[in-house]
């Protein structure tokens, strides 16, 4: 791999930083969730701190991803094929790898993957929704519309 001699070591900066940065956010998702324990807030403050703790959630869960492709880029630097698209084999582009260093795929490639996996999530919601259609009596929360409640 050209133009980037030490791969290795800015990986393992970037894990470094990364595992940082995820113990950082559940730090402060463990003080979100302390006070509120401990106290009756109204629906309101209730409401923003469980907005709060889901937005620190999908942070570290984005970290989370971002760590697995890092660990991922480093076993293919190790194994000398850094830099290189493992899925065409092209060259991936000094630029590309200085924005996103745990790539191991050139911007083609991952573009093609990203559709890929879009379409899929779109075929998949099409076929739940043909299957909700299909299902009489089906609702969102699983309960059936025909049959009457008990008021027992």
């Amino acid at each position: 791999m050209a133009d980037q001699p030490q791969p290795s070591a800015a990986l393992q900066a970037l894990r470094e930083h990364t595992l940082a940065d995820i113990a950082h956010l559940q730090e402060q998702l463990q003080e979100e969730i302390e006070p509120a324990s401990a106290t009756d807030d109204d629906s309101a403050d209730v409401a923003a701190d469980i907005y709060e703790r889901g937005k620190i959630i999908s942070l570290i869960q984005n970290l989370q991803i971002k760590l697995h492709s890092i660990d991922h880029a480093l076993k293919v630097a190790e194994a000398g094929r850094y830099g290189i698209c493992e899925k065409c084999g092209q060259t991936i582009p000094a630029e590309r790898l200085e924005i996103m260093p745990e790539t191991t795929l050139c911007v083609q490639c991952a573009s093609q993957l990203e559709h890929g996996i879009r379409r899929h999530q779109l075929l998949q919601d099409i076929q739940d929704a043909s299957l909700r259609a299909r299902t009489p009596g089906f609702t969102e929360d699983g309960e059936d519309e025909d049959e009457p409640e008990d008021d027992d």
